[in-house]
């Protein structure tokens, strides 16, 4: 069944005016997604960025740092300031 805006007027016109800043909010959210999924192009030096720090934590696996291991790092930064 095909939606029309007609059906989404009318849907509109029933809906309790509490919710319509959510309606309005998530047709922002949409009109944002489509914009960037069509705009947004990842650089192909940020891939390439990624793949050298994959390929470094694969070589390097002790390097790794949990993120219990960062948040409590960050943690003891924050008391000792």
């Amino acid at each position: 069944m095909e939606v029309t805006l007609k059906d989404v007027e009318s849907n509109l016109e029933n809906l309790p005016k509490e919710f319509l800043y959510q309606v309005n909010d998530f047709i922002d959210f949409l009109k944002y997604k489509h914009l960037n999924d069509q705009q947004y192009k990842i650089p192909d030096w940020q891939k390439e960025e990624v793949r050298r720090r994959v390929k470094y934590l694969q070589e390097h696996p002790e390097s790794f740092i949990s993120e219990s291991e960062m948040n409590q790092y960050l943690n003891d930064i924050e008391r000792d300031s």
